[in-house]
C-alpha cells in the first residue's frame, strides 16, 4: 500500500469517526414546571419526587441542531438519576435508545411518540394544569417500566401494581384528575398508534451521569430528525 492510500484512507477514517458522533447540547436544570409531588415505588425502590414538567436550558448544540437552542419544559424517562443545575453535555438521541440503563426499545417509543402527538397543545407550556402535568409524566413512565403491547392499559389500578407504583406523598390514592389524565393520554395515543402508526414528534436528551430527558419537537426541527440515528451512551446507572 503506497502513502497516498494510507493517507486517504486515515481521511476516511477520521470522517467516518466525526460522521457516527452524536450530536450533543448543552443542558441546564433551570427548576419544575406544572406539577406535584408525589411518592413513587420503582422495583422496590421508595422516594418523594416531582411529577410534571422540568424546566432545562439548551444552548450550544451542534449544527443542524440550532432549533433545539433555548428553554424547554420536558419530561423524564429516567428513573434513577437526577437532574443537574450544572451546564453539561448531553448526546441528542433517539428515544428508543433511552433510558441509558435499560433502553426501552421501539414499541415503548413509538407508543410515548404517540403520547405526544395526542397530547393537549399545552403540554409544554406554562399553561398546562399540575393535574395534567403530572397525569402525562405518570403515563410516561408507566410505558416505560410497565408497557407490554397493544393490550396495554392505564387506569387507577395500574399504579399499584406492576414494576412502578405512584401514590400522594401521605400515602392516599392519586387524585381521579391525575388517573384521568394519564388513562385518557394514552387511550388516545393507543387509538392514534392503530389508525396512524408511527410518529417522531419528539426526542430525547441523554446523560451518562444525569436524568435523560423528553424533549417536544418544534416544527422546523421536525424535518431534522427524518433518518436521525442516535449512538447510544454506554454507562451504568446508579441507583436511588
Amino acid at each position: 500500500m503506497n502513502k497516498n492510500s494510507i493517507i486517504a484512507l486515515a481521511g476516511l477514517a477520521a470522517f467516518a469517526a466525526v460522521a457516527s458522533a452524536s450530536p450533543t447540547v448543552n443542558v441546564k436544570f433551570l427548576g419544575t414546571g406544572q406539577g406535584q409531588n408525589l411518592s413513587i415505588n420503582f422495583n422496590g425502590n421508595n422516594q418523594n419526587v416531582f411529577v410534571g414538567q422540568l424546566r432545562h436550558l439548551l444552548s450550544n448544540a451542534s449544527a443542524g441542531y440550532e432549533w433545539i437552542n433555548g428553554e424547554h419544559r420536558t419530561y423524564c424517562t429516567d428513573l434513577y438519576q437526577y437532574v443537574t443545575s450544572t451546564t453539561k453535555s448531553y448526546t441528542i438521541e433517539q428515544v428508543e435508545n433511552m433510558p441509558g440503563s435499560s433502553p426501552m426499545g421501539l414499541a415503548k417509543a413509538n407508543a410515548i411518540r404517540a403520547l405526544f402527538a395526542v397530547a393537549d397543545a399545552n403540554v409544554d407550556s406554562i399553561n398546562a394544569s399540575a393535574d395534567y402535568a403530572t397525569g402525562f409524566q405518570l403515563a410516561i413512565w408507566e410505558i416505560v417500566t410497565d408497557y407490554s403491547g397493544s393490550n396495554f392499559a392505564i387506569n387507577a389500578n395500574s399504579f399499584t401494581t406492576g414494576n412502578f407504583k405512584a401514590k400522594k406523598t401521605n400515602g392516599s390514592a392519586l387524585t381521579s384528575g391525575v388517573v384521568s389524565v394519564a388513562a385518557s393520554a394514552y387511550n388516545a395515543a393507543l387509538n392514534f398508534l392503530q389508525t396512524n402508526g408511527q410518529t417522531t414528534a419528539i426526542l430525547g436528551i441523554a446523560h451518562c451521569d444525569n436524568q435523560d430527558q423528553l424533549i417536544k419537537v418544534p416544527t422546523p426541527g421536525a424535518l431534522a430528525l427524518a433518518g436521525f440515528g442516535g449512538l447510544l451512551c454506554t454507562r451504568r446507572r446508579r441507583g436511588n
